[in-house]
């Protein structure tokens, strides 16, 4: 990955934070019990290394959290920053395909970015926690509770940072995506980070080692989620390199048609649930076409009257066949009604107006757009301004009025 001027300046300023931060941590007075930071830091290097990599090389997920937790209430904040940078910078994490993962064959820039948001985020949740009246090696349920909710809030922040800022996205959109899809499960690793810091002062070492089972447990149940999700994202590419084989003539047209399709639906502020619909919606909005003979797909002239009536059927089609599959019912209306009309002249079932869900709005948007500045045996591609001009032209008739107004205008800045 290449990283522009921004995101080097970003994690740059990260890290001369995180060394500033850090040496003010080292110059105060806390526990630095040598015992305790060695307990602490082999717990976070070996969760660490038990990183469970995202799809699309995007960010891993650990349960290290629950550490830094656990050591900042047990040990202090210079023994919990500690532990938590130590644990990133030496973790040897397996990655199917691509072996072992570790410090000296990531990218420098990773391995900045890392630690810098590790040393951050423990150091603040640690001065906080002594701040709001916490004392170290015991328990304070207020001090917690804040530290909690804030490390996770905070942890959201910098990543957030530094994926706006690399993929030129808005800060707020990126932010409210991820805290709506952490927030719960990282609030959970955090509390069994308070639950190991209970049995620490209770009971002393053996009781934490006792309590990492379920820690374990926490992080394997998150691994089976995410293989599950790469499953789905699997089954979905088949059935789009299905669609392709079937008609020659869209070859890539559902990977194009999904991008545009989040950015219009982003900038119309739709929830990160239904961001996730339409991305699926995008990629299966044309299976239907199996149910389709290739003559009429693949016919090197203009439809007839009785091959346009006949492939007017496959949004139909495609509803049914998705409607079939568990994972994908929340998606068929989308598949469905993607070639309804604004002004209720569409197929299958005539809708109008506010009737047509706003993610087949959307489809009905870019699917038409880069229908038509593709080549087609029967006529040439519109230019870019052409094919908006006709979306301009025909907003409040064939598309959603306000929804043709926000993609002319993406796609002219």
């Amino acid at each position: 990955m290449k990283l522009n001027l921004k995101t080097k300046i970003y994690i740059g300023l990260l890290s001369v934070f995180a060394i500033l931060i850090y040496s003010f941590m080292l110059e105060s007075s806390y526990n630095t019990d040598i015992k305790l930071l060695i307990f602490w830091t082999i717990l976070s290097i070996i969760v660490e290394s038990l990183l469970i990599p995202l799809p699309n090389n995007a960010v891993g997920v650990s349960v290290g959290y629950a550490i830094n937790i656990a050591s900042l209430i047990v040990g202090g904040p210079l023994i919990a920053t500690t532990s938590s940078f130590l644990g990133v910078l030496c973790r040897v994490a397996k990655v199917t395909g691509k072996g072992y993962i570790h410090t000296f064959n990531l990218p420098l820039y990773k391995t900045v970015f890392n630690v810098s948001q590790s040393i951050i985020v423990t150091t603040t949740i640690g001065l906080i926690y002594i701040f709001v009246g916490g004392k170290v090696g015991e328990f304070n349920l207020i001090p917690t509770i804040v530290i909690l909710l804030f490390g996770v809030l905070l942890n959201t922040v910098l990543i957030s940072g530094f994926l706006s800022v690399s993929n030129n996205t808005k800060f707020f959109k990126t932010w409210g995506t991820n805290i709506k899809g952490v927030f719960p499960s990282a609030v959970a690793v955090g509390s069994l980070g308070v639950i190991m810091a209970l049995a620490y002062i209770s009971y002393g070492y053996g009781a934490v080692i006792l309590f990492f089972g379920p820690l374990l447990l926490a992080r394997y149940s998150f691994k089976l989620y995410v293989e599950m999700r790469n499953l789905y994202i699997s089954t979905i590419q088949a059935l789009n390199k299905t669609i392709e084989a079937k008609d020659s003539y869209t070859s890539g047209h559902a990977s194009r048609v999904e991008e545009l399709a989040v950015r219009l639906g982003e900038d119309y502020n739709l929830p990160f649930d239904k961001i996730e619909d339409l991305k699926t919606a995008a990629i299966l909005h044309d299976i239907g076409k199996i149910g389709i003979h290739d003559s009429i797909l693949n016919k090197a002239a203009e439809l007839s009257q009785e091959e346009l009536q006949e492939i007017m059927k496959h949004p139909s089609i495609g509803a049914e066949i998705i409607d079939k599959v568990d994972f994908l019912k929340n998606i068929t209306p989308i598949i469905k009604h993607h070639h309804e009309r604004y002004d209720g002249k569409g197929y299958p079932d005539g809708l109008k107006g506010d009737e047509i869900p706003i993610e087949a709005c959307i489809l009905t948007i870019v699917d038409s757009y880069d229908a038509m500045i593709s080549d087609r045996p029967y006529r040439k591609a519109l230019s870019k301004e052409e094919a908006l001009e006709e979306i301009r032209v025909n907003a409040g008739t064939q598309f959603h009025p306000e929804l043709a107004e926000r993609f002319v205008s993406i796609m002219l800045h």
